[in-house]
């Protein structure tokens, strides 16, 4: 056929076959060939023997005899009648591909085939040129592309395909073709819809083969990169946009230009996953993803109108943007910087036109783009940003809603969303949360008894597993579901990253007194972990490891040594004060004898080898390296893991919380469901380091363990202000923080030296000496009742001790003794916004100084004795700003105080924080003063403040 090809082209350039067309009509599929459309007196015997044979009875031999017998009959057709060569050849390329496919498959080696090469280039190379055929080329055309075809189906195996298909210069054919069809519309007229079509299915048939190449790993995936920069080119073209603009949302089918660009475009990309996939896809993703918003935001408001053309349009454009993210983070990088395609997803996926139509099976368009959507969602999750989008949305009630679908990988996914996605608040509302946890380990059940060559599905399943148990309801059922042997036995069972992510959960558990407890009674498994985590060679192993053996035995070592030390340095500093008694003169001028307990050295103020340890989370460092950057510039001493160097590493992050005054706390969903982090930030909390928490991520509120944690401490939102503002409110809380002395330490004292207080040699208390307790001089006192005539404001120390003696609040005197009626109030206002946080100082300083403790009956009592005193007059000139939970803080609000300014007239104010998101203003404060005496209380507590405000 080679001599026959080149002989004829020679001959005529214009038409290799033949010298004069012959209109050939396309062939039906169901056309019989016993009918052949060619009169009798034009056919040879050899075509009589083609036309008239049933294909399906054709037999090996007899299929290697034809091909061997015509490229010989086309000869002789070229010297006796060359109007019927493409005719013939024709017919015997359909007869072909109408035999069996084991025949078929037995002479797919045959010369024959390979000598479909020559004809094929020659017409594509025509298309490229004149950017048309005629009919009978499209025929021929059609018929290389139906046996090509044939030869696909018939089998999985590759290299059965005629091997010039993978030829360069042939490929090379394909490329220009490619891209003539995404620059010029020559190509996509009427009279190229037929050859496009077929032009289609040839992209198709490479499209498959890309896919096989992905299923053998020792193959080369780069084979086709030849058509990947065209198909790009395609992919970005204005053909593309003008393609997706124009198709009509309630059309069930597509135009031939449509699948083009739309379905089979797409496809050819996504089956790629060669050396250059990352860098193809930053390139189309930094092209089109503000061409796909823009898209998408013509179209998702009419999604209840969309039909099967539409919905697999945009499930193509979801798989196109996803392509490589599982494996590469730019994907989620990009995608970041236009959330609208994220809040476009999830609009989508609350659309009734899905989730009411979902099936058990792929086997509607509607199933499959929702499994499409949720699988994206997925992998964007791994980008804090697209992350914390999702949750600003609150979608868990229509992922739970998901979950009544029968396809299993499209309820994987929703799961693994609702793990990631779902908050403390939304647990809680949840009917029935054991169920949802109890179909979770059901699946892990029976994917672990299976064998399965792929461990996608069950890594996803322990992923889910691993996000849903950052929350403590999910901890507590887990093990309240005996699930902890389960969780072990997968320990011995798995390997690689399923067996590191059950080793994670685990870890997590450790967080649960009961969780902790089970694990810890288990020797065998003690000595599983500790020996992993000094012989294994697998970091990553080694760091979930290394994290157990942490909470498990190290903590509760450390936290010991740290207490005996803490005790120590108390006691040495206990046997340095001494006593001295002389006798002073009052204010009565009558002589007292009276003690003072000096320290006999300078005071012991700790000195650490780091002001600030940064805890934070790994995808939150772009921020935390800046914010570390302006620490250092300010002076300070900084310890942070800049190598992410976790797991191994536990014990210098214990060393460095322990020589740190500061934690620095980088909060974040990022964070929060980090176990590394929660035990960094347990470890600080454990040992009363200064915590100082930060939100690192634009819309994030701690919930859960870091919610409690944090309590009503004061946090610095970088997520809303900008970063010198936000640097600026993180260095005046340092400043806060250091004038407060840190937590006390334990104190054994000897009755017979119990003192009033330790003191320095900077400071004297001066009691008289009376063979009674420390509070006998506050419960001998005669109180007046004055303080009932002022204002509480307006009272003065004594005034505040006679309070208090009179109200039975004896226990809170020594602490308010030197307090005047407005630090009264300030520490009313700290109960009030920190009740839990104030009790618990409040009764560490009793404790720690006066050998007593603070009940909480008395504590109670207070805080309805000062509330009942400062509403007992109208008159009761105070003003009390205190947070609501959940705010963050502004210029006036960010710290717990109350303030009463004797120069206002301020009956009664209150603060109600409002979201910044939706309201014009952060605060609003009611009173029902004048807007001058409002403006003076505030200008009290902040001279700036005045600028602020607007009535």
């Amino acid at each position: 056929m080679d001599q026959f090809y080149t002989t004829h082209r020679n001959q005529q350039e214009s038409f290799p076959w033949y010298h004069q067309p012959y209109r050939v009509e396309p062939m039906k599929p169901s056309y019989a060939f016993t009918n052949s459309q060619y009169s009798s007196s034009r056919q040879t015997s050899f075509h009589k023997s083609i036309i008239n044979k049933d294909p399906k009875t054709i037999s090996n031999s007899e299929l290697a005899n034809l091909l061997d017998h015509h490229p010989k009959e086309l000869k002789k057709m070229r010297r006796k009648n060359p109007q019927q060569q493409l005719p013939i050849l024709m017919d015997f390329l359909l007869t072909v591909c109408r035999v069996p496919k084991s025949t078929l498959l037995s002479v797919a080696q045959h010369n024959f085939f390979s000598s479909l090469q020559a004809p094929f280039s020659d017409l594509l190379q025509r298309w490229c040129r004149s950017s048309s055929l005629t009919d009978d080329e499209i025929s021929m055309f059609r018929s290389i592309v139906k046996l090509i075809k044939r030869f696909n189906k018939a089998t999985d195996a590759v290299e059965l395909l005629p091997s010039w298909l993978l030829d360069s210069t042939f490929l090379n054919t394909i490329a220009n073709c490619l891209t003539n069809i995404g620059t010029s519309k020559n190509f996509l007229n009427d009279k190229n819809n037929r050859l496009l079509k077929y032009f289609t299915r040839l992209i198709e048939i490479y499209t498959y083969y890309q896919e096989c190449l992905n299923d053998e790993n020792d193959s080369d995936k780069d084979t086709l990169v030849l058509l990947l920069d065209p198909i790009l080119q395609c992919l970005t073209s204005s053909q593309y946009i003008n393609t997706f603009t124009n198709l009509s949302q309630d059309k069930k089918s597509m135009t031939n230009i449509e699948k083009f660009f739309l379905l089979k475009c797409p496809s050819f990309l996504i089956s790629y996953n060669g050396s250059r996939l990352e860098q193809i896809m930053e390139k189309l993703l930094s092209t089109m993803l503000p061409q796909y918003a823009g898209l998408l935001d013509k179209v998702v408001p009419s999604a209840h109108n969309w039909k099967r053309s539409m919905i697999r349009s945009v499930q193509y454009l979801l798989k196109t943007i996803n392509h490589g993210a599982n494996q590469f983070q730019i994907n989620a990088k990009l995608v970041k910087k236009h959330l609208p395609l994220i809040d476009h997803v999830l609009t989508l996926l609350d659309e009734p036109i899905f989730y009411n139509n979902l099936q058990e099976t792929l086997s509607n368009p509607e199933t499959v783009f929702v499994d499409t959507a949720s699988s994206f969602l997925v992998d964007m999750t791994s980008e804090p940003t697209i992350l914390a989008e999702i949750n600003r949305s609150h979608m868990t009630p229509a992922f739970l809603r998901l979950t009544s679908c029968e396809y299993e990988p499209l309820v994987r996914n929703v799961h693994t969303l609702i793990a990631y996605t779902t908050r403390e608040e939304d647990i809680k509302e949840m009917r029935n949360p054991g169920q949802l946890l109890e179909t979770i380990m059901k699946s892990l059940k029976t994917t672990l008894d299976q064998p399965m060559e792929d461990r996608s599905d069950q890594e996803k399943l322990f992923e889910t597993l691993k996000g849903l148990v950052q929350h403590d309801q999910m901890k507590d059922e887990i093990i309240k579901q005996n699930a902890i042997p389960f969780l072990l036995e997968c320990t011995n069972k798995l390997d690689d990253k399923a067996q590191i992510l059950a080793f994670e959960i685990l870890w997590s558990l450790t967080f649960r007194e009961e969780g902790a407890l089970a694990l810890r009674s288990n020797r065998n498994f003690l000595n599983k972990i500790q020996t992993i985590s000094k012989d294994s060679n697998s970091e990553p192993l080694k760091k979930a490891v290394d994290g157990l053996v942490w909470k498990l035995v190290r903590e509760p070592e450390s936290l010991e040594r740290l207490a005996k030390r803490q005790a120590e340095e108390q006691n040495a500093a206990n046997n340095m004060v001494e006593t001295i008694t002389e006798v002073i003169i009052d204010s009565t001028g009558q002589k007292q004898l009276v003690t003072r307990r000096v320290s006999s050295v300078a005071p012991d103020e700790r000195i650490f080898q780091y002001d600030m340890m940064i805890s934070y989370c790994h995808a939150d460092k772009d921020l935390i390296y800046k914010i570390n950057q302006y620490l250092v510039d300010q002076g300070f001493k900084i310890w942070i893991d800049l190598n992410n160097m976790y797991g191994p590493a536990m014990n210098a992050m214990a060393d460095a919380v322990e020589n740190s005054e500061f934690v620095i706390m980088c909060m974040s969903d990022s964070y929060k469901r980090s176990t590394y982090c929660q035990a960094e930030a347990e470890y600080a909390f454990n040992c009363k380091r200064r915590l100082l928490p930060l939100i690192v991520r634009e819309g994030y509120r701690p919930d859960g363990w870091l919610g409690f944690m944090i309590g009503s401490r004061i946090y610095v939102d970088f997520g809303r202000f900008d970063f010198n503002t936000a640097c600026e409110k993180l260095m005046t809380e340092i400043k806060h923080q250091r004038k407060q002395p840190l937590p006390s330490k334990p104190v054994t004292i000897s009755q017979q030296e119990k003192p009033t207080e330790i003191i320095s040699n900077k400071l004297e208390i001066v009691t008289t000496t009376h063979d009674h307790n420390a509070l006998s001089m506050y419960t001998d006192r005669k109180s007046t009742s004055n303080f009932i005539r002022k204002y509480v404001n307006e009272w003065e120390e004594s005034d505040v001790l006679d309070f208090l003696f009179t109200e039975h609040l004896n226990e809170l005197m020594p602490i308010c003794k030197t307090m005047d009626g407005q630090a009264l109030i300030q520490l009313y206002g700290m109960c009030k916004s920190q009740s839990g946080q104030t009790f618990i100082l409040l009764n560490d300083e009793l404790k720690s100084t006066y050998n007593t403790k603070l009940s909480i009956t008395v504590y109670t009592r207070f805080l309805s004795a000062m509330e009942q005193k400062l509403a007992a007059s109208p008159l009761t000139p105070y003003l009390i700003l205190s947070e609501l939970p959940g705010n963050t803080g502004t210029t006036t609000s960010q710290e717990y105080i109350s303030y009463a300014p004797r120069t206002s007239m301020i009956n009664q104010a209150s603060l109600q924080y409002q979201s910044y998101a939706d309201q014009p203003y952060d605060l609003t404060f009611t009173s029902n003063t004048s807007s001058q005496q409002l403006l003076r209380a505030l200008e009290y507590h902040d001279p700036n403040l005045k600028k602020l405000i607007s009535f």
